[in-house]
C-alpha cells in the first residue's frame, strides 16, 4: 500500500539473490521461523496447559488481526475477535465491480493494499496458505516488466516508453540515486543488500551497518532533506526524481518523511518485485477467519483441528462486527475491562479478558482516554508507560485516495496508429498523479473482468478528493477522465466510452474513511524513538511473574508503514507474548522474537 515506489534495473538479481524484509532496527527473521514450525508440524509457540482454552481479546480484523487470532488458536487459546466495521480486512479492502449478473465482465477494486512485495516472507506465507498464491501475477506497477507501456505526463509534456526500457534521462537519475547516492557511507546499499539476501544473509551486518546510520544522525533528516544536503542534487533533478518515481509512483510525496523510512523500505526490496492477487487482498484475513488450521494444513494444540477463529469468536460474542471497543481498563488484578459498543443495537457491554491484542490505529486509543472522565482516564492511563504515550500521541499519518472505473474491456492493450499502445499506466504532475490498469482476464478465479484507477494519490495530493464530491461540479471521475482524456489527445482516447455498463465507479479517501485516521503511519524526522517505542512494547513486563497482558500490534506499530508485511510480522510479536504471558514460549528447536530480543532488540537513541 505504501507510496514509496519501486527501482526498475536489476530486479532479477534481488529475485535472484532473494532479498529478504529483515528489518534492520530488529532483523529478526519471521520467514524463516514461520516456516520452521510448519516443518516441525507444530504451533508457532505454546502456552501451559492449564491455560489452554483462555479466551484473549483481539481488536479489530485486518491482517494482524487475523494472524494473531488465527495463531493464538493454534497454541491451544480461545480468541474473541471483534471489529468496529461491518467488514474483514482493515485496509486490505477488496471490493468486485462491474456486471453482478456477469463475473467475467467483474473486477476487483483494491481499496487499500494493492500490490505484495515477495520479499516479504511472513505475508506470502500466509498467502500460500490460504491458497491465494496460485492465483496471482506480477503487479503492472509503471516502468516495470509486468507494464506494457508507461506514460510520464510532467510540466505539460508526455514521455512515452515500453515495459523498463526507461528513457535515457529517467535512467540516469535512478543510477546517481541507487549506484552514486545510496552506496555513500554510511548507507552502503548494496553492502546491505547482500546481508538481506538468503544465500549470505547476515544479522550481526545488518545491525552494524543499520546503527552507524542511526548514530551518524540520519533520523534528522527529511527525504527531501537527504537529497539536498547529502546527495548534493539540483532541484530540477529532484524535483524529476520525485515525479518519475521507478515503479509504484512519484518519490515527492514521501520528501517530508523521514529519509529513514525510505531507506529501510529499499534494503528489504520491499519497493519492487510485487504481486497482484487475483482473488483480492482481503481474502487472506476472510479465509484465516472462516476456514480452520486442519483445513489449511496446520497442527492445532487443545482444539478439534476443525474449530475456527470465527466459530470461538461468536460462542462469546454472537454478532462480532460493528463491535466498537470504546475504552479498555487495567484491573489490579492483571486482567482487563473492555467497553465495547455494539453499533448494530446501540447497547454498550462490559467483558473482562486476561488479555487484550490491539492492533487499530494508535492513536485511538489516545482519543479513548478522555471518555467518560478524569477516572476512567487514569484508568486508561495505565495501560501504557508514559513515554510510549508520547509516542502514541505524536504518530503521523500519510493520507492515501482512489478513485477507480471498471472498464467494458482492456482497451490499453491494443495498439493506435501511431503504434503506441491506446493507453499507459500514468504518472501526472496533475490532478490524477497514479493511473493504473488492472486486467482480470489471466486470473483463475470468477472476476475476469477490468478497470482502471483512474487516480491513486498521497499526502496533500490525496486531500484534493476530499468533501462532498464537489457537488454541484463535475465529479472526481469526470475530472480524472478530462485531464486523461487531455494526456492522450493524440490517440483521441474518449476514455468515458469504455467504463463499464453497471455502476462502474467507486473512490475511497481514507482520511474520510470511519475507525480509520488516514491510511497508514508514515514517521516524520526526528520520530525513530517514538517508534522503538511502539515497536518494543510487546517486550513490557516480559521477565515478570505476570507478563502485561495489553498488546500493541498492527502497522502503527511496524517499522515499514503501509506494507501488510509489518502488520503480520507485529502480530507474531504479539503471539509470541501470548505464550510467554500463559506460561510458556517458543520451542527451543526454533526460537522467536522474543528469544532474539536481546541481540537484535533497535538501539535507542
Amino acid at each position: 500500500m505504501s507510496a514509496v515506489p519501486s527501482r526498475t534495473r536489476n530486479v532479477q538479481r534481488l529475485l535472484a539473490n532473494d532479498v529478504t524484509a529483515l528489518i534492520p532496527d530488529f532483523p529478526f527473521h519471521y520467514g524463516r521461523y514461520l516456516s520452521q514450525a510448519a516443518a516441525n508440524s507444530k504451533p508457532l509457540a505454546q502456552i501451559a496447559t492449564r491455560h489452554h482454552g483462555t479466551q484473549v481479546l483481539i481488536v479489530g480484523a485486518g491482517a494482524a488481526g487475523l494472524v494473531t487470532a488465527y495463531e493464538a488458536l493454534r497454541m491451544g487459546l480461545h480468541p474473541v475477535l471483534v471489529e468496529a466495521s461491518d467488514r474483514i480486512g482493515g485496509r486490505l479492502y477488496s471490493r468486485v465491480m462491474g456486471d453482478p449478473e456477469d463475473p467475467a465482465n467483474s473486477v476487483i477494486c483494491e481499496l487499500g493494499a494493492m500490490r505484495f512485495p515477495k520479499s516479504g516472507k511472513a505475508l506470502l506465507h500466509y498467502f500460500d496458505k490460504v491458497g491465494m498464491t496460485l492465483n496471482s501475477a506480477d503487479f503492472p506497477n509503471p516502468g516495470s516488466a509486468a507494464t506494457a507501456s508507461t506514460v510520464v505526463d510532467y510540466q505539460n509534456l508526455q514521455t512515452y516508453y515500453e515495459g523498463s526500457d526507461l528513457p535515457a534521462k529517467y535512467a540516469e537519475i535512478e543510477r546517481l540515486f541507487f549506484e552514486v547516492f545510496l552506496e555513500i557511507d554510511p548507507i552502503h546499499f548494496s553492502e546491505m543488500e547482500t546481508a538481506m539476501s538468503e544465500g549470505s544473509l547476515d544479522q550481526a551486518k545488518i545491525k552494524r551497518l543499520w546503527n552507524a546510520i542511526l548514530a551518524d544522525g540520519w533520523d534528522n533528516l527529511s527525504f527531501f532533506a537527504a537529497m539536498v544536503e547529502k546527495a548534493g542534487w539540483s532541484r530540477a533533478d529532484i524535483d524529476l526524481f520525485g515525479q518519475i518515481g521507478f515503479g509504484t509512483g512519484g518519490w515527492n510525496t514521501d520528501y517530508p518523511n523521514c529519509f529513514l523510512e525510505v531507506l529501510r523500505v529499499l534494503y528489504t526490496g520491499l519497493d519492487t518485485n510485487h504481486s497482484l492477487m487475483y482473488d483480492g487482498s482481503s481474502e487472506l484475513p476472510k479465509r484465516l477467519w472462516s476456514r480452520s488450521p486442519g483445513d489449511l494444513g496446520d497442527v492445532v494444540v487443545g482444539w478439534s483441528d476443525e474449530i475456527t477463529v470465527e466459530a470461538l469468536t461468536r460462542r462469546v460474542i454472537p454478532q462480532p462486527f460493528n463491535q466498537e471497543v470504546r475504552q479498555i481498563w487495567r484491573r489490579a488484578d492483571g486482567t482487563f475491562d473492555v467497553h465495547i459498543h455494539d453499533r448494530n443495537l446501540g447497547a454498550d457491554t462490559r467483558y473482562n479478558f486476561p488479555a487484550v491484542i490491539y492492533t487499530p490505529h494508535v492513536r485511538i486509543l489516545d482519543k479513548f482516554r478522555y471518555m467518560d472522565g478524569k477516572d476512567r482516564f487514569m484508568q486508561m492511563d495505565s495501560l501504557l508507560p508514559q513515554p510510549t504515550w508520547e509516542a502514541v500521541m505524536y504518530t503521523h499519518y500519510m493520507q492515501s485516495a482512489k478513485v477507480f472505473a471498471a472498464t467494458q474491456r482492456p482497451f490499453w492493450t491494443e495498439r493506435g496508429a501511431d503504434h503506441r499502445y491506446r493507453m499507459s499506466v500514468t504518472l501526472s504532475d496533475r490532478l490524477t498523479r497514479g493511473t493504473y490498469l488492472l486486467d482480470y482476464s489471466a486470473s483463475r478465479g470468477p472476476h475476469k473482468g477490468s478497470g482502471v484507477f483512474l487516480s491513486y494519490t498521497w499526502n496533500d495530493d490525496s486531500l484534493k478528493f476530499l468533501g462532498d464530491r464537489m457537488a454541484p461540479l463535475p465529479t472526481h471521475v469526470e475530472l480524472c477522465t478530462t485531464l486523461l482524456d487531455m494526456v492522450y489527445a493524440d490517440s483521441q482516447l474518449n476514455l468515458a466510452a469504455e467504463f463499464g455498463w453497471v455502476d462502474p465507479f467507486v473512490e475511497i479517501n481514507w482520511e474520510d474513511e470511519p475507525f480509520f485516521l488516514c491510511a497508514f503511519k508514515m514517521n516524520l524526522p526526528g520520530q525513530y524513538e517514538y517508534q522503538r517505542r511502539l515497536f518494543s512494547q510487546f517486550m513490557s513486563g516480559i521477565r515478570d511473574s505476570n507478563p502485561d497482558g495489553f498488546i500493541l500490534a498492527g502497522d502503527d506499530v511496524s517499522w515499514t508503514g503501509g506494507w501488510a508485511e509489518g502488520a503480520v510480522t507485529t502480530a507474531l510479536n504479539a503471539v509470541n507474548k501470548l505464550a510467554v504471558k500463559f506460561g510458556g514460549g517458543t520451542f527451543i528447536e526454533n526460537p522467536g522474537p522474543v528469544d532474539a530480543w536481546e541481540v537484535l532488540k533497535p538501539v535507542e537513541l
